[in-house]
């Protein structure tokens, strides 16, 4: 029999003006019921084997490297099976990559999917699922029903006393944690002693990391009168505002570090300052001088490269771009720009983002 696994034939995830044809596959009764499985879907260990699968499917795989697999699965397998090892690594990536054209993580694909195929409740516990990922945990408390662990940020959880032989009170672990409708919190995956030293080490990182967050990003703000981005044809534009922005910094002494060519500058609430290299003529800002002082070729270039390059292109800036329109002037071909061309790819902008960037759409701290 013919029948779709995936609800609408993706028909509602492609964009305006592209459709694809039917995506018919011959599927089996069991291949439905291990997607569609209403007891499946309440109990979210057996799910999870939905959740690896989604990730990977051909149709939705993630653009992560076999090499970054690998190097996770090495560090998994000093301490476990191989057959535990991979387990851990699935888990992990069933819980951070996105995938599919929408870039979504596996949970939120599959409860779309679940809403398409009537299975309303289902899709709704999924959208409400919430991890914790991998971390090193101070036992706060322990008795024989309950534990309370205190991660490296400070937040506390409290679960169900399943490994009496490690959570003990002033103990360190490392593990991931689910919670999944209105069950308690539950160890996810990997989970094994760990130290006070490391567990010191991810505190006081995390406490930089914030400290830098609160007070950077509004300091700049303040030099800048609120502007985030500056926009430079050269080198020595760009070190006549970074002297404003952050006269604190040598300037001088680190000028081989600073880039070449034409860049834009954008402030960032967790990075400091971000720089997009030869984007200058695409950006549409009222602060933007060299908006469109090129031809037409160059422009629709410039604004492609905003979308595609994950290199050049910081994934929290392009969503900043795009939450804002200033990218607009993109076309479905570089060689013969056109204006139905560009109304299209400007109409779906941000699906074209998602579905080309995938994993690196989202601002995961790289």
């Amino acid at each position: 029999m013919k029948r779709t696994i995936f609800p609408y034939d993706f028909a509602p995830y492609y964009p305006v003006g592209v459709q694809p044809c039917p995506m018919y596959v011959d599927v089996n009764e069991g291949l439905l019921d291990f997607v569609y499985n209403k007891d499946k879907a309440n109990d979210y260990f057996k799910l999870k084997h939905v959740l690896i699968w989604l990730r990977r499917s051909y149709l939705l795989c993630s653009p992560l490297s076999e090499d970054r697999y690998y190097e996770l699965y090495d560090t998994y397998e000093e301490k476990f099976k191989k057959s535990e090892a991979a387990y851990y690594v699935e888990t992990t990536f069933s819980m951070t990559t996105e995938i599919g054209p929408m870039a979504l993580v596996p949970h939120l694909w599959l409860a779309d999917m679940y809403y398409y195929h009537g299975m309303h409740d289902e899709a709704d516990k999924l959208h409400s699922l919430r991890y914790c990922q991998q971390d090193c945990f101070l036992v706060k408390e322990a008795n024989a029903e309950y534990v309370t662990l205190k991660d490296s940020k400070g937040d506390e959880r409290k679960l169900k006393n399943v490994y009496s032989d490690l959570f003990r009170t002033d103990a360190y672990i490392c593990t991931a944690l689910v919670k999944y409708g209105d069950n308690d919190w539950e160890v996810n995956g990997v989970l094994f002693k760990s130290n006070r030293d490391v567990y010191d080490k991810m505190c006081e990182r995390n406490k930089q990391l914030e400290v830098s967050y609160e007070s950077v990003y509004p300091l700049y703000m303040e030099r800048t009168k609120a502007k985030r981005m500056a926009f430079f044809e050269n080198k020595s534009e760009l070190k006549k505002w970074l002297r404003k922005v952050a006269p604190e910094i040598d300037i001088d002494e680190m000028e081989h570090q600073l880039p070449s060519g034409s860049q834009v500058a954008f402030i960032s609430k967790k990075a400091g300052i971000i720089f997009a290299p030869n984007m200058i003529y695409a950006i549409k800002c009222k602060d933007n001088p060299y908006y469109k002082k090129c031809d037409a070729r160059k422009l629709q270039t410039e604004t492609m490269d905003a979308v595609f390059n994950t290199e050049a292109m910081h994934p929290e800036m392009l969503n900043y771009l795009l939450e804002n329109k200033m990218l607009e002037d993109g076309g479905l071909s570089c060689m013969m720009p056109s204006e139905l061309g560009n109304h299209i790819f400007t109409m779906n902008i941000d699906f074209i983002a998602r579905n080309h960037r995938r994993h690196y759409y989202h601002d995961h701290d790289y």
